[in-house]
């Protein structure tokens, strides 16, 4: 029989997991959860998360790294889906897959000079080409000029 977990026990969940729920089994509370797409289970809020499929121990890194850029991120708390980001408190929004400030505006992990980066890289790509198709026009125009 399925039961809601206790206030303790949905505290005990990682942030991203999904679909929780326990049971009682020989007089033993078992809290179950996916996990992305693997099913872990905990003999409670003392014991560690493990995988159901070979009940190897779910360890911390595993569940930080369900974070999108979760490397990018200080003091991430995988508990309560929040962490800092240039000294701002930040809080993980599993609906849209991303991080947010406590105003709700979503977090930018690329600064500025990485954004000019890709732009400048996006304007030569886009010279290339130009010149590219320009060389070929001269090519044809030049063609027909000494044919004619």
């Amino acid at each position: 029989m399925k039961l809601e977990l206790t206030e303790p026990e949905t505290c005990h969940l990682t942030f991203t997991t999904k679909e929780s729920f326990a049971t009682n089994i020989r007089g033993e509370q078992i809290l179950f959860a996916n996990f992305g797409s693997k099913a872990i289970y905990s003999r409670g809020v003392e014991h560690s998360w493990k995988f159901e499929e070979d009940q190897e121990i779910v360890r911390e890194e595993t569940f930080k790294a369900a974070f999108v850029d979760y490397k990018l991120v200080k003091n991430l708390d995988h508990l309560a889906g929040i962490a800092e980001f240039q000294g701002k408190e930040i809080k993980y929004d599993k609906k849209n897959n991303c991080w947010v400030y406590l105003n709700n505006r979503t977090a930018n992990f690329h600064t500025p000079s990485e954004r000019n980066t890709l732009a400048e890289e996006e304007d030569t790509v886009q010279v290339k080409e130009l010149l590219e198709t320009t060389e070929h026009t001269i090519i044809a125009t030049t063609q027909k000029l000494s044919l004619g």
